[in-house]
């Protein structure tokens, strides 16, 4: 068969020699794509996790789970069994056990005051436009006092709120004696025509020793003084 290539015109040489070449170069492609394939689908060590919790036995993620998650080391979760709550912040200081969050389970929780934009992310249903928004609210407002005020973020998911715990609040206060009127209305809680009626008041009667003596304004409602409460000093 080689000898009778030769005899073959220069010109159907040249075609059989170019549809060689083009077969051998197809095939190489199609092995080469296939290892690389292989090795992308292949899931290394450092692609899965174990996590270890006060109630159940090891388990590993799913790999559709995998490309969400990120990276998280040294952060205790908090649950509400003691127990476990301690369990799980002794492992934390092991990257090797715990190497990536995962949303918390019914039975854990966040403490609202403490958490960052990382932590927060384990919650279920928030994630980072979420996460921003609960700190930068809290951070507005001088501390958060009471769950229930995660709903005064706009289109806040309702169903998040019960993965959350309030301790040890220690809210910054705002001493409504001499803060200015522009001062005062920084605050969520105060509008400029609250913030009006508190400096006309200390203008006309003196210092304020208590927020009920705003009653009589029409800007304080018997719900805001009850709301604005926690954050005011004399």
């Amino acid at each position: 068969m080689i000898r009778e290539f030769f005899y073959l015109q220069k010109s159907d040489r040249k075609v059989i020699l170019t549809l060689l070449v083009v077969m051998v170069v197809a095939l190489s492609v199609i092995f080469l794509t296939g290892e690389e394939n292989s090795e992308t689908n292949a899931l290394t060590p450092t692609d899965t996790t174990v996590i270890k919790s006060g109630y159940d036995k090891q388990r590993k993620p799913r790999t559709s789970d995998i490309r969400t998650r990120v990276v998280y080391r040294d952060r205790p979760y908090y649950s509400s069994d003691s127990r476990a709550s301690s369990h799980r912040a002794s492992e934390s200081r092991d990257s090797s056990v715990f190497r990536y969050p995962v949303k918390i389970r019914e039975t854990e929780y966040i403490v609202l005051n403490s958490a960052d934009t990382t932590i927060l992310q384990t919650v279920p249903g928030i994630g980072p436009y979420y996460a921003r928004q609960i700190v930068r609210y809290g951070e507005r407002l001088g501390g958060y006092v009471s769950v229930s005020q995660l709903d005064e973020i706009e289109d806040f998911p309702l169903e998040s709120k019960k993965y959350f715990v309030i301790k040890d609040s220690t809210p910054r206060k705002l001493n409504v004696n001499r803060l200015t009127l522009n001062e005062l209305k920084r605050h969520p809680y105060i509008n400029f025509y609250q913030a009006r009626a508190i400096t006309d008041y200390r203008r006309l009667h003196g210092p304020i020793r208590s927020l009920d003596e705003l009653r009589l304004s029409k800007d304080f409602s018997s719900e805001a003084i009850s709301r604005l409460s926690p954050y005011v000093e004399y």
